[in-house]
């Protein structure tokens, strides 16, 4: 799995273990700390990325998303 695959699908467990939490972290923070990671990832995997790239970040968040759900 290349970097790029990685650092998307951490920053977007991160994004969720984040919305779980109970107490509401500022708008400032999420958009520091959560939200521009994970665009910036997105934009380095549509300029720089392969459909297999691409692939498996779908697949990726889809996992991610029914195993933080589940917990």
């Amino acid at each position: 799995m290349k970097n790029m695959v990685k650092d998307t699908l951490v920053h977007f467990e991160t994004l969720l273990k984040h919305s779980m939490r109970e107490y509401e972290p500022s708008p400032a923070h999420i958009m520091k700390r959560l939200i521009n990671p994970l665009c910036r990832d997105f934009t380095r995997l549509a300029e720089k990325g392969t459909r297999s790239d691409s692939w498996e970040v779908i697949n990726g968040i889809s996992h991610t998303y029914r195993k933080i759900i589940k917990q």
